[in-house]
């Protein structure tokens, strides 16, 4: 797990090295074990190694002594060491004769096996590294060694002999692309603070906020589902695509598609019995391979269905195959708590705690530590969140790096490919009723009845209210009149499905819920040198279940319904069977208050013009009925907040 940067300058040579090493520093906290660079010069082939302040191993010149320096492209690296410790893993990577130069972040999995095949194929390895697999990997299979990676990556790659930049993202986006590109520049990290950092000195560059995004994050409440950034120019590289620049001409490609089944089907147990035993041994199996690692792994445990199946699984490892190695004799769970039982999940954690002999540990986000940590939140994060409950994940990353964890696995997209959040209910029973089988849907919501109505009506006025954009009735009042007038056609809600629950899974785990939970994890974990892993986004397993009829995630009234039977006996049953679903919590409207003092102080500070956005003189004062009020709910407060802070700690102007 590591920090990317790169410069490809499309016209003109010689990149700014000090602004170079600025960038690549500014996410120290990725890799604070190594540092590495390389300067090509893709006109002769020619390349220089450079070191920096906190390099491991010193190859070539320090960075800022480069000679010449007429290198049109420079890769930049920090290294957080987690397979093969020792300086082999030092990036840019490079084969023996200097064809190819990697920089990558993220982990394959699969490294051993596709390691064992290309030995058979007669490659060499010098290292232990994943790193390595991947470039010789390149070397056997071209772009298409992308097919053969189970893992989480983004990686970048020159083919000197082709002159060739190539650059990809993993299959969900588990890991970070950022890149901006126009007719002089194409620049891409693992973060956009190092974007910023770059032309921090360039007039040229203008930092200006994208009101497309900003209406969809205010009105809609989504965040990272298009390619668009906050920042107009800066883009996301979309998941399952990469980008090449053959002789400096880009080109886009999807390399990953899943074909969803739109079928609901019909309920067959004979058939799901068969799903069950596929659906069990594949996740243990994934969760298997992301215990890979030469450094400490452990678990976030929320007291949830999903941390709680890999905390099962994993200590079922550590009895029946030896993996004592990377856990110990018991694995190290870590969980946010809380004294107030509203939030508090210690009762079902410690349920899952006793059964899999775990050592816990826990950490109590607090409303000061919050208010302390807000900015640096806010700024780690890279771009606005919708609500705060990122940050007792913030909490949960720190508590493990603070007890020697390097490695945490994490229950992220169980519920966007199983069907986990109350809304689903409601797509389900339009599905059926769209099909025109009655009998089931009165019979699914009679097993659920008490929950059944509820979801239901919250479930179909979810897609079938706001069809004109229209914002809500209880927060109308305090936006700006012409910014709501010149976005009102803007409406992402109204292309999405209506009544096919597989689409609406997939949607959900490809734009709408799982991209931004994606960045909050990574950035949270790397924030604290941590790396995160995600088991229920095997790609093995994704495919498996939107290859899948709809009719097998909800069934009989219950939620995630394979996952539930595949872990049935071999957790709590109170656990596994649990209806209710909290993750990590929050008290945000107690929080909110807390804020109040900065909040005004911030509105009233603002230089970046967005407070425009809002009737901030109604807000302020109607703030304490605001955030008091469940139907417009502390969370609206919580994004103007962090729009406009943001805005201030990365200079973006309205």
């Amino acid at each position: 797990m590591c920090g990317i940067f790169g410069v490809l300058k499309l016209n003109s040579t010689g990149v700014d090295i000090q602004r170079l090493q600025n960038a690549v520093n500014i996410i120290r906290h990725r890799g604070p074990d190594d540092e590495g660079y390389a300067l090509i010069d893709t006109g002769t082939g020619t390349m220089q190694e450079c070191f920096g302040d906190t390099s491991q191993i010193k190859k070539g010149s320090h960075i800022l002594s480069a000679a010449g320096n007429n290198s049109d492209l420079a890769l930049g690296f920090r290294r957080l060491s987690i397979l093969d410790l020792s300086p082999n893993g030092h990036q840019p990577f490079t084969n023996e004769d200097n064809s190819v130069c990697l920089i990558f972040n993220g982990e394959i999995y699969n490294y051993i096996e596709i390691r064992e095949e290309l030995l058979a194929k007669g490659y060499k390895f010098r290292t232990a590294t994943d790193t390595e697999v991947i470039l010789n990997s390149y070397l056997e299979w071209g772009t298409d060694c992308l097919q053969k990676f189970n893992g989480m990556w983004a990686i970048a790659l020159y083919d000197v002999k082709k002159d060739l930049l190539f650059c990809s993202r993993d299959r969900f986006g588990v890991k970070p692309f950022y890149y901006y590109l126009d007719d002089k520049n194409f620049v891409f990290a693992s973060e956009m603070k190092s974007i910023i950092e770059y032309f921090k000195s360039d007039q040229t560059f203008v930092k200006r906020l994208n009101e497309d995004i900003v209406y969809d994050y205010l009105i809609n409440n989504f965040v990272d589902h298009t390619e668009k950034t906050f920042i107009s120019g800066i883009n996301h590289l979309p998941p399952s695509h990469f980008i090449k620049f053959d002789k400096k001409k880009p080109h886009v490609e999807k390399y990953f598609t899943i074909e969803v089944n739109k079928e609901l089907g019909n309920y067959d147990s004979r058939k799901f019995d068969k799903l069950n035993k596929i659906y069990a041994d594949l996740i243990y199996d994934a969760v298997s391979l992301r215990l890979r690692s030469d450094v400490p792994v452990g678990t976030c445990l929320s007291g949830g269905l999903d941390s709680s199946t890999i905390t099962s699984i994993i200590s079922s490892i550590i009895v029946n195959e030896g993996e004592k190695a990377q856990l110990g004799e018991r694995q190290k769970t870590f969980s946010a708590v809380y004294d107030d039982a509203l939030y508090d999940e210690r009762r079902f954690i410690e349920k899952i705690v006793a059964q899999s002999n775990c050592s816990s540990h826990y950490v109590f986000p607090d409303n000061s530590d919050f208010v302390s940590e807000v900015e640096d939140f806010i700024f780690q994060l890279d771009e606005p969140v919708a609500g705060t409950s990122p940050y007792a994940q913030w909490n949960v990353m720190r508590l493990a790096r603070e007890n020697g964890v390097t490695v945490l696995l994490d229950g992220q997209g169980a519920d966007e490919s199983l069907g986990g959040y109350e809304v689903y209910f409601g797509f389900l029973y339009s599905n059926l009723f769209s099909k025109g089988n009655y009998v089931q849907l009165f019979s699914e919501v009679l097993k659920n009845f008490r929950k059944g109505i509820e979801i239901s009506s919250r479930g179909m006025k979810y897609y079938l209210t706001q069809k004109s954009g229209n914002v809500k009735r209880t927060t109308a009042e305090y936006y700006d009149a012409g910014f709501i007038n010149c976005h009102k056609d803007r409406n992402v809600l109204s292309y999405r499905t209506k009544d096919n629950l597989n689409l609406k899974l997939f949607e959900d785990l490809t734009s709408y819920i799982l991209p931004s939970l994606l960045r909050y994890e990574d950035r949270n974990a790397m924030r604290f040198s941590i790396e995160s892993r995600t088991p229920f986004l095997d790609y093995r397993l994704i495919k498996m279940l939107f290859e899948t009829e709809g009719i097998y995630k909800i069934h009989n009234g219950w939620s995630k319904w394979i996952l539930r039977n595949s872990m049935n006996g071999k957790l709590p049953d109170e656990i596994t069977w649990r209806r209710d679903k909290k993750g990590f919590p929050t008290p945000e409207r107690r929080w909110m208050m807390k804020l109040k003092d900065d909040f005004i102080r911030t509105m009233n500070e603002d230089s970046s013009g967005v407070t425009k956005l809002f009737d901030m003189k109604k807000i302020i004062s109607d703030y304490n009925s605001i955030s008091n009020d469940p139907g417009i709910k502390s969370h609206f407060l919580w994004k103007i907040y962090n729009l406009v802070k943001w805005c201030k700690l990365y200079g973006v102007t309205a």
